[in-house]
């Protein structure tokens, strides 16, 4: 087999010993056993359990963080805000639904992740957090009030909110589809934006 494909065999593996036995479970010793190999043939991808997590965090932060960017409009100067975020929520979810695994591995409380993948993890949060910010600046410019809306905060809720709704469909996606979550999340955003027309 191929480096390459290897190294993505292996990160296969150490998703699904995540999704099945949890983020402490992941040891070079149980992705060789779990991926039918040795453990040299582990260690010539990686040097311990952190640069697995590392990694395959990384990779599934960017497939993640990819399905959300893609629910962004490229322009959102004549969008409207309720449902730029509607539309966002709608997308994250169905995202989370359609890949469990990989929103698995994402959505795990920062406490269960060793240091140097929580550092990854929240940086990506950080990036999303931003975007969310940006785009509330953006739809709040004109508002003689805008100034006093501490935006930061409003996003970092936002993401919580949506992170929690996400974990809620991965436990219970019967009682919490993405019809549902989206329902929510709009309201929230239009009672927010309502305060502010």
């Amino acid at each position: 087999m191929a480096p390459d494909q290897r190294r993505e065999q292996l990160l296969d593996t150490a998703l699904e010993i995540i999704n099945t036995a949890g983020v402490a479970a992941v040891s070079v010793d149980a992705v060789a056993k779990a991926a039918g190999v040795t453990r040299p043939v582990v260690y010539g991808q990686f040097t311990d359990a952190n640069h697995i997590l590392r990694d395959l965090l990384r990779r599934e932060g960017d497939r993640a963080l990819a399905e959300v960017n893609a629910t962004l409009p490229a322009d959102i100067t004549d969008a409207d805000p309720v449902d730029t975020f509607t539309h966002v929520a709608h997308g994250f979810f169905t995202a989370v639904v359609a890949n469990p695994q990989r929103w698995r591995s994402i959505l795990l409380p920062v406490d269960g992740i060793p240091p140097p993948v929580r550092t990854h993890k929240q940086r990506a949060e950080a990036t999303i957090r931003t975007r969310f910010a940006e785009i509330t600046r953006w739809f709040l410019r004109d508002h003689p009030d805008a100034d006093t809306i501490d935006v930061d905060l409003l996003a970092h809720l936002l993401l919580n909110a949506m992170e929690e709704g996400g974990r809620l469909a991965l436990n219970d996606p019967d009682t919490y589809p993405p019809d549902r979550l989206t329902a929510m999340a709009r309201f929230l955003v239009e009672t927010f934006f309502h305060r502010f027309r």
